[in-house]
């Protein structure tokens, strides 16, 4: 079974070219065609498709399937369960590769799904079932806060464009498609093609921004790093949903980027801790002309900005507690800063020194943290990102070329599957939330909570 959004994908076209060359196959393949993935189905396959549902059963000839080899039957009412049984069962009886293409209505049986013209209802929070609006609006998101900076950047530089693979809305490339539709461009569920395609663009001149899931970038990494890397492009990544997504469960969790994306040579990753600084994160982006860069974001709503108390060598320090040792250094990644100031606080409260630092700019590692690490006596990273081959990883690999000898934790995500649960529970059963933190900060330094309540200063 296939809907006809994935149906723009790759993969699908390598299975449809390997079943037509194999008349013996008994394979159905069912076309689930709703003219949707999130957004309309977009591609001249979806206007071929427009075509056979057009037509009915006297299809026009040149039918696609045909031609690479596949019998073909309908299109037939998918919501008609007695139809599509028929079809079936007639397809069965070919005894080779056949696509049954059954049209389908998004969000049947239920009126403001049906006649949604967004894509606002392909995965709905809570809403009125009257109406099928949200019962209130939330706080600004990440990525409403992102398609905000992106359409401002577009307004001031001609040469920004942007590329979707079918999310348009979700990724926030809305509001520059509104201000700009000539320069945004959804190539359908393709992220391969988007990444290639965007490549090719970078060579013309322009600075394309490719909007994508952290997640389903996975799909493409052999053209991050092939088309895109090798020829140090300056191609913009943005990965919304990066880290813990919360309810879309295993597929959607964003883990893989931190450890994946840093064998890519010359890429550059940041992660803002606000929205002040996506802004300027972003810019920095599409300032760089010497290769490619990335931008992670969560699948949360924005909170306050955190004013940096210090800068450093390219780093902001957050926090620095007063009259006591710096005994321990904080390096919280993103919006993680706020969950790392919080943890510092109280561990401040027990006697413990702490330094909160935001590099912002994660990979490579800022020079300046190997430094940072020798005057603490225990360095702890803080990423929502599998901790194996991540930001942590790669700042005890700094270190260690530095000849820093200062221990360092790496708290991250585990190295498995994630369930579904919402980001602040998974984060929280991740030790990744201020009690987390403060928790993995003491049983490092041997301390329970009486011994750290007692700690009033360590010799140096």
């Amino acid at each position: 079974m296939i809907g006809d959004g994935a149906l723009t994908g790759g993969m699908a076209w390598e299975a449809l070219n390997n079943l037509g060359s194999a008349p013996e196959r008994p394979v159905i393949v069912v076309l689930n065609d709703n003219a949707r993935s999130y957004a309309p189905t977009a591609g001249a396959m979806a206007a071929h498709l427009a075509q056979l549902r057009a037509a009915g059963p006297a299809r026009p000839a040149g039918n696609v399937f045909a031609a690479l080899g596949l019998a073909y039957l309908g299109p037939v009412d998918g919501h008609d369960i007695p139809a599509l049984e028929e079809a079936l069962r007639h397809a069965r009886s070919l005894e080779g590769p056949v696509v049954v293409h059954a049209i389908t209505t998004k969000g049947k049986g239920y009126g403001p799904a049906e006649s949604d013209r967004t894509d606002h209802l392909h995965a709905v929070g809570v809403l009125d079932p009257t109406t099928g609006t949200p019962v209130a609006a939330g706080a600004l998101t990440w990525t409403e806060a992102f398609g905000r900076a992106l359409a401002e950047a577009a307004g001031q530089r001609p040469d920004v464009v942007a590329l979707t693979a079918a999310m348009l809305q979700p990724t926030g490339l809305d509001q520059m498609a509104q201000r700009f539709p000539e320069r945004v461009f959804d190539v359908g569920i393709a992220e391969q093609h988007a990444v290639t395609c965007a490549a090719g663009l970078a060579t013309a001149g322009l600075h394309p921004v490719v909007a994508v899931y952290a997640t389903f970038l996975n799909r493409a990494f052999d053209q991050v790093l092939m088309d895109v890397g090798l020829h140090r492009l300056a191609v913009t990544f943005v990965l919304d949903r990066a880290g813990v997504t919360g309810p879309d469960g295993p597929s959607h969790h964003g883990l893989w980027d931190l450890a994946v994306l840093r064998s890519v040579p010359g890429l550059r990753i940041a992660a803002p801790r606000d929205t002040v600084r996506l802004r300027a994160l972003l810019r920095e982006a599409l300032d760089e002309v010497g290769g490619p860069t990335v931008l992670r974001l969560p699948k949360q709503a924005t909170g306050a900005a955190i004013d940096a108390v210090a800068r450093m060598d390219g780093i902001d320090i957050l926090h620095r507690s007063a009259r006591l040792p710096l005994d321990v250094l904080l390096v919280p990644v993103g919006p993680l800063a706020a969950a790392a100031l919080e943890s510092a606080d109280r561990l401040a409260a027990g006697g413990i020194g702490v330094t909160v630092v935001d590099p912002e700019w994660c990979w490579p590692v800022n020079p300046a943290l190997p430094a940072l690490a020798a005057r603490n006596r225990l360095v702890v990273s803080i990423e929502d990102a599998i901790s194996s081959g991540g930001v942590g990883a790669a700042l005890a690999e700094a270190c260690r070329i530095a000849g820093v000898a200062t221990p360092i934790s790496a708290l991250g995500l585990p190295h498995a599957y994630l369930t579904h649960g919402t980001r602040t529970e998974l984060l929280h059963e991740a030790g990744l939330d201020a009690a987390g933190i403060e928790h993995s900060v003491r049983a490092a330094l041997g301390l329970d909570a009486a011994a750290a309540r007692s700690h009033a200063g360590w010799p140096a």
